[in-house]
């Protein structure tokens, strides 16, 4: 094993002696402090901020496209009992669980489904949508981390008049489907600072 102060010296990317004491009085590993300051946070105030997170960092949630729409639609849903679908992602990182307790919360009735990455793919289906449509009584879908792309489904559950919401960060395509709203951050009609916002987020 290195020693430690070899192992600072030879680990880090950077000569800001002041930044790398503060960092190792943290208790941060080299490459992790490597990586912070890389990263931006290169000041002792940066870095007690990142370690030490406070909810007054926090960006504007109606920054975002979209947001105060989805907002209204969902607190009608909630207020009138309806049957909410979380429509999420086969990565299984927890982001629709999170979603779902966030709602229940609230008050919402809601369920979860996690597509089958081999039978339903990626995104939003068209078969599971009117699935959920028309023998679970939804009528308002939440997509998490997807549905940018989901075009087709999209327009179907519209058609069958039920609202979806899509929270997505991926690269945003040419053609947006007809959702109810969209929520990501990289919207053109979003203002919001953190372009790398997760759909749970």
């Amino acid at each position: 094993m290195i020693s430690s102060k070899y192992d600072w010296q030879f680990a880090t990317n950077f000569t800001d002696e002041k930044f790398l004491k503060q960092a190792k009085k943290a208790g941060l590993e080299p490459a992790a402090a490597s990586l912070l300051y890389q990263r931006g946070v290169q000041t002792e105030e940066a870095l007690q901020e990142f370690l030490e997170p406070s909810l007054y960092q926090l960006h504007d949630p109606y920054d975002l496209h979209d947001m105060e729409r989805a907002v209204e639609r969902i607190r009608a849903a909630i207020e009138n009992y309806e049957q909410i679908l979380i429509y999420g992602d086969y990565d299984a990182d927890g982001s629709a669980s999170i979603v779902k307790e966030a709602l229940e919360q609230l008050g919402a009735e809601c369920q979860v489904y996690l597509p089958n990455r081999f039978t339903d793919g990626y995104g939003p289906n068209s078969s599971v949508y009117k699935y959920f449509i028309e023998n679970q009584g939804i009528s308002l879908i939440i997509t998490v981390d997807n549905g940018v792309a989901g075009l087709e489904a999209i327009e179907l559950a519209q058609s069958l008049g039920v609202d979806v919401i899509v929270t997505d960060h991926h690269s945003m395509p040419e053609e947006l489907p007809n959702a109810y709203a969209i929520v990501h951050p990289e919207h053109s009609g979003a203002d919001y600072p953190f372009k790398h916002l997760a759909g749970c987020g």
